[in-house]
Order: C-alpha cells, then structure tokens, then sequence
C-alpha cells in the first residue's frame, strides 16, 4: 500500500473536510501512459525489483509530477509476484564468511578487492561470481519478478484511486463502512485482517464502526494500519458501498474523510471500487435455490418479492448471523433464508445458539434430510426447535422454491 509520503502531496483540507486529488484522465492520455508503464514490467519478467524500480524512475522524465508517479510505480510493484532468487537462504552464511575474510585483511590495500570473495568461493567450493551473487541475495531488491500484473492502464488508474484512498486510513481514529451487500466477504475480511469492530443495523443497511490505527489504545498502529487497508478490497466487491473515517491530522485536530465507490476526481470521475462479482455459492443448493426463487419472481402471481444474497447481518450476542439470502416485499417486509446442508455437530449446535440469541421471528430453515441420522441428530433437534416446525421446511434432493415462498409469505415481518 502506499505511504503517506505517496499520499500527502494530493490531499487537502477545505475546513473539517480533506479532500484527495484523484489522477483523472479526461483526454485518456494517462491511460496511455499507464498502458507502457505496465507494458515495460510486464517485459521484465525475471528481473530482480532493483532493476524494475530504476526502469520505473527513468519514467519521471515523461511526467511533470513526479510525487504521482511515485505513487503509481509503488501500486504497480505492489500488484507484481516476487519470488527470492536462488540460494537466498544462503545469503546470510555466505555474508559472514566474505565479511570475516575481510576482516581478516584489514585494512585493505591495493589489487586485494577480490580475496575475501576468492577465499569464500574456494572455501565453500563454489565459483566467485556466485560468491558475489549470493552476497545479498536475500535483499528485498534481490527478488525477482516472477509474474507481472496482467492489467492495463485504466485498471491501474482505477487500483492507484484506491489506494490513495486507503493511504488516508493510515491515520484514522474511526472508520464507518456502509454497503448494500456484500457482507460475507467484509466480515470475512474484518475478522481476518483481526480488527475491533461493531455491526449496526441502518434502516435496511448496515454499518460497521472499526476502530481506526489512529486510536490512542492502539499500540502498534502501523501494523494496524495495514490490517486495516487490507479490509477496502472486500468492501469494494459490495454491490455499493462508503466509508466514513475521522482522520487524527498534524496539527492534532480531527477532519472527516469520505470515500464511496466512485469518488469524483477532478475533470471526470476516476473509478475507485470495483464492479459488482457475480455472487458466490457454498454449495450446489444455494445456487440451485436462487435460480427457483428468481424465476418464480418473474411471475405475476409471486410479483413484489425480490432476493438478495448474504445482504442482512444479524447481532447475536457478541457474535454476527448472516443469513444465506432475504426474502424483501415490496411492502416492506422481508424473510431471512438460512440453508442448512450436511455439516458436524458443532457446526449445527453454534448455528443454533446464534439462531437463538438472535431471537429471529422472520428467519425460515431449509434443512437437507439427511442430517436427520447419526450424531447430528441431537444436534438438528436443537437448531430446528430454535425457530419452530412451522419455519422449518425439509429437503431431500433440492430445495424447492414454491415452499420457501410460502413460508415467506407467513412469517416475513
């Protein structure tokens, strides 16, 4: 990600509000640029990230701003796969022993630059080239390109606005992120980057308060800093989302920065978030039951219900339910769908102790009967009375949509 020296140049402070200069391109000239720039990595596959980072600076020549390009060459390495070059693990043993043979022949005189190289390589029975090669084989600009990014330059833009954004955080006592969907892969994120977090509900969206590296408790708030960056990608997958942070500035006051998906740059808008994925299934039942429930929708008989996937977070204590998909009315109503396929014990007795601190009066099981055997039975018996027989709807090959509907229809609120 990038530093605050990449970000500092293009922010600024209109009252209790900063602002980011998002690189725009309304003539598509950056583009282009942008396009040899990931051309030029792409044709050094293989070399070491020293000689990437040279060709890189080389470019400042075909810009005014060097501080931008700067940023965008620390975005494009950062999206390059570097691998340690051969025998880097030696490095260190290899390091010592040239160091000691200098030592040994200090101080140095005329015409004997190479002997301590000579004395290692005879030492370890290797050639002195490969002596000088592995002398800092283990440096970070040592590694070498294995994989370029295969991008162009208008996703470099859009991944350089980004992290723009992201550099702000870097000093940020709270961050609010809002999203309309999406919130599987963004508690996913929160609860792997390990940040301290609380889930609200907002109407029929949802908030999630995270406690920025700028906080006073934080001990380590460069590590958190980036724990923290690590969570934007997550949120930018969400079909629309924003955050809201208080950023601690120099002077010690606080200043509000937003960021939504599309933050507008100067000139035209420069795309930050990412497009909308296609939703991911756990299983062939869940993508089986959203086909039946999207068809049936398309009828005049099931008009006003629409569905969304993993889209409502529910508070269960001090733990987080979210149900597989909601079921919306057009009224207002809606009905939580959770489906329950073949999982252990344990997973159906920690579904169950959600389902009731939850307290849920509008969530609807669709069970696979085969968990109704075995020592999942205590279980299943435990997860169905949670919620009632009457909310509890069995299947034995698919799940059927006519049923889920009706369900719906009984219990949405």
């Amino acid at each position: 990600m990038l530093t605050r020296a990449h970000v500092a140049p293009f922010l600024r402070r209109e009252g209790g509000i900063i602002r980011v200069t998002y690189l725009a391109d309304p003539e598509g000239r950056a583009v282009e640029f942008l396009d040899r720039l990931c051309r030029l990595v792409r044709r050094l596959e293989g070399k070491p990230r020293g000689t990437i980072i040279q060709a890189l600076r080389r470019q400042e020549r075909r810009v005014r701003d060097a501080a931008r390009l700067a940023g965008i060459g620390k975005t494009l390495l950062d999206l390059c796969d570097f691998a340690a070059p051969p025998g880097a693990a030696e490095a260190p043993a290899v390091r010592a022993m040239v160091f000691r043979e200098r030592g040994q022949r200090w101080p140095p005189v005329p015409g004997d630059h190479d002997v301590p190289y000579a004395a290692t390589a005879a030492a370890l029975g290797r050639e002195t080239d490969d002596v000088r090669r592995l002398l800092y084989a283990d440096a970070p600009d040592a590694r070498v390109l294995r994989r370029a990014p295969r991008v162009d330059g208008r996703a470099l833009l859009a991944r350089y606005n980004v992290e723009l954004a992201r550099g702000v955080l870097l000093d940020a006592e709270r961050v609010t992120v809002t999203a309309r969907g999406g919130w599987r892969g963004i508690f996913r994120a929160l609860k792997a980057a390990r940040l301290m977090y609380v889930v609200r509900r907002v109407g029929r969206s949802y908030q999630a308060e995270i406690t920025g590296p700028a906080a006073a408790f934080i001990v380590r708030p460069a590590r958190y800093g980036a724990r923290l960056a690590r969570v934007i990608p997550a949120l930018m997958r969400a079909p629309g989302w924003r955050f809201d942070a208080e950023i601690r500035t120099s002077d010690g006051s606080i200043a509000r920065f937003r960021a939504r998906g599309t933050p507008r740059a100067t000139g035209r808008r420069a795309r930050v978030g990412e497009s909308a994925r296609r939703p991911r299934y756990d299983s062939a039942w869940e993508r089986s039951l959203a086909s039946e429930l999207r068809k049936r929708f398309g009828r005049e008989e099931r008009g006003g219900w629409t569905l969304s996937r993993e889209t409502s977070p529910v508070t269960a204590g001090d733990e987080l339910f979210l149900p597989d998909f909601t079921l919306r009315h057009a009224d207002g109503r809606e009905a939580l769908i959770e489906l329950v396929g073949f999982w252990t014990p344990e997973y159906l007795e920690t579904k169950a102790r959600k389902i009731v601190a939850a307290g849920l009066d509008n969530l609807i099981l669709v069970i696979y009967r085969g968990l109704g055997v075995g020592d999942s039975r205590a279980a299943l018996d435990a997860l169905t009375a949670s919620v009632g027989a009457d909310r509890v709807i069995w299947f034995a090959k698919q799940p059927r949509a006519s049923e889920v509907v009706k369900a719906a229809e009984l219990h949405a609120r």
